[in-house]
């Protein structure tokens, strides 16, 4: 079974911002604002403290400035490297998944493939927990849907596809 797919910079955004919230540091600091905001609230309504709407103000204002940097970023490494917009091709087979573009072909042996997820319109395949292999689902039909999932429960491999 074979599927192409090519990358949307919309797609590359979320991709990036799937990917930024695996990581600790980030979860910790966006986990951390939002306290800070529900606790602005509380001190605004519960104790009546007026001047508490300036944090509340500034943590949103924050908010916003990270995921405007985190969109403008993935925006110029969209324009700026050529490859991630290429056509890529999909090869499923026994023998796991085989991946070409312009230049470069490899074979992913599905012992190698931890686990696959579809999220925000993506089918992420993770060889480990840091690289993963992406599919649009636009460029996914209902039958290649379906011969992915046989092959993933065929060998075994952990999905919410």
């Amino acid at each position: 079974m074979q599927i192409k797919t090519t990358l949307t910079q919309s797609e590359f955004a979320k991709l990036t911002g799937i990917l930024l919230l695996k990581r600790l540091q980030v979860l910790f600091l966006l986990l951390a604002i939002l306290g800070l905001i529900i606790g602005a609230l509380i001190a605004m309504f519960v104790f009546k403290n007026e001047s508490a709407y300036m944090l509340v103000f500034v943590a949103i204002v924050f908010l916003v400035l990270f995921a405007f940097s985190i969109f403008n970023n993935a925006k110029r490494h969209y324009q700026s490297n050529p490859r991630i917009r290429q056509e890529t091709t999909y090869e499923f087979s026994d023998k796991g998944v085989s991946i070409s573009k312009e230049g470069y072909l490899s074979t992913v042996k599905w012992s190698e493939i931890i686990r696959i997820r579809k999220r925000a319109g993506l089918i992420l395949i993770w060889q480990n927990k840091l690289v993963a292999n992406v599919i649009s689902v636009k460029d996914v039909s209902p039958e290649q849907l379906h011969g992915m999932k046989a092959f993933i429960q065929k060998k075994n491999i952990p999905s919410n596809l």
